[in-house]
């Protein structure tokens, strides 16, 4: 039996930061796009490194500001912010 789709608020995601004056860290927030998805999103959990710079990649844990949102493994995603720009791939929506 298939499991019915669930919409969630949290998801991790392995990310590359393509560039970014400074450090991206915990609250960080931006803009994401992921297939119809246009929201913005925070930065709660950065796994493996506590900040990110140009160049970095690494696992993060990201939430939606307003609503949840249908997201699957494997989708590719987008974040921008001003000049900053980063893509990336869902790695799994996190329910609490």
């Amino acid at each position: 039996v298939a499991e019915m789709p669930r919409a969630c608020r949290r998801f991790e995601a392995e990310v590359l930061v393509l560039y970014h004056s400074t450090t991206i860290a915990i609250k960080y927030q931006a803009m994401l796009h992921c297939g119809p998805i246009r929201q913005t999103v925070r930065i709660v959990k950065v796994l493996e490194k506590e900040v990110l710079r140009t160049g970095d990649r690494a696992r993060v844990v990201f939430e939606f500001l307003t609503h949840p949102e249908y997201i699957k493994p494997g989708q590719r995603l987008v974040f921008r912010e001003g000049r900053t720009k980063g893509l990336g791939k869902v790695i799994a929506p996190v329910f609490d």
